[in-house]
């Protein structure tokens, strides 16, 4: 008689006293951080002696602390140290994979991720897309002024005032289009309706005739990390185009920040209140950003 062979899932290979232990720690939570041993005890269902024996063992390890004053245990800051070496070990560009990937067969334009190192922008990951853009090169690696198009608009956005004042007067302004923003309070504008809309636009701000935008991308503490970011023609772009690559691009930062390990209110939460109306062209603001490649 052939035996079924056993799987990886399957019962058979789990330990019980590790069970338990499990059992244990997701009976914490935000609304009970400190629990005494007959509350856990009413949680988890375990004898007292096992569930002593169990939670002596968590703190030794320090999963666990017990204060003999309240004789409540509750998390310790082992499980921060691992969370922050999970999280570590998640990078940026494992993270974003699946949505750059997804922006490009969506979109079928160009999707990339950028982010600030040292004040200057860098193109991290990203994708050529179906259709070709004029002038688009992701260049991986090379280093470019912090505020060139919608991807460094969005990483500037969530800078600190302090901050976005010196990466001015280290990088000005140039133009390089018609509509290029040459002047710094214009640029602030745009970046407080970037932080407003929750995703930055530019229209031919960069390059003529070709339309950016890009979200942020957050990390588990909720600070902006990197942008994910398209480009497209923009005699291609009516309102439905302009409203539908919007959605595209912020469900791709929410989808990275998730796996970055952010949970908050994601970056689609502040597009949905934004996109009731088409993104402008920035006519209230008109002129640029710097810069080679979107």
């Amino acid at each position: 008689m052939k035996h079924k062979p056993r799987t990886l899932d399957s019962d058979s290979y789990a330990v019980k006293s590790i069970d338990r232990a499990f059992q244990i720690l997701n009976g914490f939570s935000f609304e009970r951080t400190s629990l005494t041993l007959g509350e856990l005890n009413d949680l988890v269902g375990l004898s007292k002696p096992t569930l002593f024996r169990i939670l002596q063992t968590l703190v030794k390890n320090r999963i666990v602390s017990y204060d003999s004053g309240s004789g409540k245990y509750s998390l310790a800051v082992r499980l921060f140290e691992l969370g922050e070496i999970a999280i570590s070990s998640m990078s940026l560009r494992q993270a974003a994979s699946p949505a750059l990937d997804d922006l490009e067969k969506k979109g079928g334009y160009p999707a990339l991720v950028g982010l600030l190192t040292d004040g200057e922008l860098v193109y991290i990951d990203g994708r050529r897309g179906r259709h070709s853009v004029a002038l688009f090169g992701t260049h991986h690696g090379k280093r470019q002024a912090p505020h060139v198009g919608a991807v460094g608009k969005a990483l500037m956005a969530y800078l600190p005032d302090a901050d976005v004042e010196e990466l001015l007067m280290k990088y000005p302004l140039k133009r390089t289009a018609a509509r290029s923003i040459t002047d710094p309070t214009i640029f602030k504008g745009h970046l407080r309706e970037t932080r407003r809309k929750g995703y930055a636009y530019e229209e031919g701000e960069l390059v003529e005739g070709v339309i950016g935008i890009a979200a942020p991308i957050r990390n588990y503490l909720g600070k902006v990390i990197a942008a994910v970011g398209t480009v497209f023609p923009a005699f291609q772009a009516d309102s439905q185009k302009k409203r539908r690559m919007t959605e595209l691009v912020t469900e791709a930062a929410t989808k990275t920040s998730e796996a970055m390990g952010y949970t908050g209110g994601g970056t689609a939460e502040s597009h949905k209140h934004s996109t009731d109306s088409e993104p402008r062209s920035n006519d209230s603001f008109v002129t640029k950003l710097p810069s080679t490649q979107a």
